[in-house]
């Protein structure tokens, strides 16, 4: 049976796996060992179980979301012949269903691990040397392997005035509001930044993004980027795009942004969403061997680390920073340490937004296939075609797919629209089996369904590959 306790009475506690960091990646290692092995395993958790997934990203902004959705919806009722006089957004009642749906999917706190046989220890572990760790309370840890799924931290540009300022991260933008802010700059156009761009439009705020590159969600396919603007225009939410700001300064009426060669933006609050970094500060990986590259550890096929019996996974990585992947690496570890050794295949990861329309793509970007030497083949289809996206008043939004003309082989697909997270699976099943264009595109698909636009896509890319 295994224990939760804030600190060790004895000087060296001794583990055949020890994890560091109890979010999704830390906790499924963990979970996993338990399962499927006799091991003796510890994992240390320095704020909350669930990491910041669950506590600060994923969870609470989809719950926001769905909140924002519905205001939308509401207040455009009429298009639909139904008439809804008032659309009032109940912040505080918004965030404590949010609350509570995060205590509902955390409940039970370490009583899962003790009851796999897993100590859970509450306080902070620094790496200190090979096999060996420190706890902030002054207890040493010894581990045959150690498993660093640290997650990573908000980051913020080097812009004058932003050192040591009050600006929003992920985590303010949650829970440090008790109501709306009439206005909020979010600086940076990814993930982050567009998703709370739309929630706080929605809620009532005055938005404006600003964006150093020449488009939004610079990441995404250029014609996603496209596709998502008019959605966005709807919201009322102003975007500024190659703007490269210069300074930023706050007062008792807000913040301001001063952008060069143009007028400074203001708002009551700003929100730093550029990007992030992996947590290591606290660890001294030069003792352990852990060799970094560019604030990343350097990493094998199956995430060792250059430390022996040392992995990175999840978050800590630095790369390919999703839940969904740090639960695939959780299992590469857990088969190394096993001695089931298989390398990592990151060929087919999809990636999702979750504003209205949802942007999605797996693979490879019309560009990034250029770039990348492929002769290139594209298919694009609009949701404003689509008989149900039209019935459902959901038209913005396009299907795009990515192939090499030469092999035949799909290298990418994205998806703008209504559902877009979950279509975008049919893409990722078509890559990942390796399955004919046409054999896809031949496939029947439900009518009326938006799904058909996948269909349609596949039957354009299929002819204009002969």
């Amino acid at each position: 049976m295994g224990t939760a306790f804030d600190g060790y009475d004895s000087p060296v506690e001794r583990y055949d796996v020890f994890v560091i960091g109890g979010g999704g990646t830390g906790s499924e290692v963990a979970f996993s060992l338990g399962r499927r092995s006799k091991l003796k395993i510890g994992l240390a958790e320095r704020d909350q179980l669930g990491g910041e997934c669950n506590h600060y990203g994923c969870v609470p902004t989809k719950v926001m979301l769905r909140s924002a959705k519905v205001a939308a919806w509401g207040r455009r009722a009429g298009r639909f012949g139904v008439r809804i006089p008032n659309v009032d957004v109940d912040f505080a009642a918004v965030m404590a269903r949010a609350r509570k749906i995060i205590d509902d999917s955390s409940g039970g706190g370490a009583k899962p691990f003790i009851d796999q046989g897993i100590d859970v220890l509450f306080d902070e572990v620094r790496l200190v040397g090979p096999h060996r760790l420190e706890t902030a309370a002054g207890g040493m840890i010894e581990a045959e392997h150690i498993v660093i799924a640290t997650g990573t931290e908000a980051t913020a540009p080097p812009i004058d005035g932003l050192d040591g300022a009050p600006y929003w991260t992920n985590r303010e933008a949650l829970w440090s509001p008790t109501e709306v802010p009439a206005s909020l700059m979010v600086l940076g156009s990814g993930p982050i930044g567009i998703e709370f761009a739309q929630i706080y439009a929605r809620f009532g705020a005055k938005v404006t993004v600003v964006e150093l590159f020449d488009r939004i969600m610079y990441v995404e396919d250029e014609d996603s980027s496209a596709a998502l603007v008019p959605a966005l225009d709807e919201d009322g939410i102003e975007m500024i795009t190659s703007a490269k700001t210069t300074r930023a300064s706050r007062d008792a009426g807000g913040w301001t942004l001063e952008v060069e060669g143009r007028e400074p933006v203001r708002a009551a609050e700003l929100l730093v969403a550029t990007g992030r970094k992996p947590c290591f500060d606290e660890h001294d990986l030069d003792a352990a061997g852990v060799q970094m590259k560019d604030g990343k550890p350097v990493l094998d096929e199956t995430l060792r680390t250059t430390g022996e019996n040392i992995w990175a996974a999840g978050d800590a990585t630095g790369d390919l920073l999703f839940t969904h992947v740090g639960s695939y690496e959780a299992e590469i570890v857990v088969d190394d340490i096993l001695g089931k050794r298989r390398p990592r295949d990151y060929r087919v990861v999809p990636k999702v937004t979750f504003c209205e329309p949802e942007v999605a793509s797996v693979g490879h970007s019309e560009k990034a296939a250029r770039e990348g030497g492929h002769e290139v083949v594209t298919s694009m289809l609009r949701f404003a075609d689509n008989e149900r996206a039209v019935i459902d008043g959901a038209t913005h939004g396009i299907v795009k797919l990515v192939a090499d003309k030469k092999s035949g082989e799909l290298l990418g697909g994205h998806i703008v629209g209504e559902g877009a997270g979950d279509l975008i699976h049919e893409i990722v099943a078509v890559m990942a089996g390796k399955i004919p264009i046409e054999v896809a595109g031949e496939a029947i698909h439900a009518y009326p369904t938006v799904s058909e636009t996948v269909k349609g896509a596949f039957l354009q890319l299929a002819e204009k590959l002969g």
